[in-house]
């Protein structure tokens, strides 16, 4: 009735968490959370310092192969550099995004402030396959500009193929990066896919056309895993990406 007081046994209502985020943030702030956590990460002077020594390894990769003779060096110098430069550089990064730790504990300076640990460790793998992309097309370029140099006629056309498969074999290597950071203690399971891609990458077979090496090869014009056209490896690579980063956070479920 009008004029009468709330029940005195009433509950309050809950407190937010702490921090300021409530329980049931939505999943777009969880999600720039830890993108932002990420990039934060990768502006430290290790992941730079890494990314510098990649890009003197395509250099020094692209000098020895013109070396050996000018015709084919850019495909070699390429070839080299996917196969070990490129994997060995965004592990680096990948390792340093999730804070040289498992992924949902990377997640968790966000989330135990209430944010979704599965949302925040999204964001983090989407932001470490944004970087990913753009040290693989880096890397691809610079090989491009130091072993074929910009006196040549397809200089610049050389430069953008390079750089787009470069971007898409850096993102499903960062794929496969976060998911691995979600298995064993501290991340460790990070090593598996490197170890894959080094081992079994270039083959024909089944691993070759899930790991991204095999793929870029593809691209580049090299041997196809499986028979596949070089649109398929294009697209394996762009999904596995996608796919390899949601199935990263649904493993930091709470």
């Amino acid at each position: 009735m009008v004029g009468e007081s709330a029940p005195i046994d009433a509950a309050p209502p809950a407190p937010p968490a702490e921090g300021g985020f409530e329980r049931g943030t939505p999943a777009r702030v969880g999600v720039r959370l830890g993108m932002e956590m990420a990039l934060s990460r990768l502006r430290a002077r290790r992941p730079l310092l890494a990314l510098g020594l990649g890009v003197a390894l395509a250099v020094a990769a692209a000098v020895i192969e013109v070396a050996f003779g000018s015709s084919g060096a850019v495909d070699r110098a390429l070839l080299a550099t996917f196969r070990l430069v490129t994997p060995l550089t965004i592990f680096a990064l990948a390792a340093d995004a999730a804070d040289r730790t498992a992924l949902r504990e990377a997640a968790w300076p966000a989330a135990r402030f209430g944010a979704s640990s599965h949302h925040v460790a999204l964001g983090i793998a989407l932001a470490t396959a944004l970087a990913a992309a753009g040290v693989g097309a880096l890397l691809a370029v610079v090989v491009v500009a130091t072993a074929q140099g910009p006196g040549a006629a397809p200089f610049v056309q050389d430069m953008l193929i390079s750089g787009w498969i470069g971007a898409l074999a850096g993102a499903a290597y960062a794929g496969w990066f976060s998911l691995g950071a979600t298995f064993h203690r501290r991340g460790l399971g990070r090593f598996a896919p490197l170890a894959a891609d080094f081992l079994f990458g270039g083959s024909a077979g089944v691993v070759g056309a899930l790991m991204p090496r095999g793929n870029a090869v593809n691209l580049l014009g090299g041997p196809a895993p499986l028979g596949l056209g070089q649109p398929a490896s294009a697209g394996l690579l762009a999904l596995s990406a996608v796919l390899l980063a949601l199935a990263a956070a649904a493993r930091c479920r709470e």
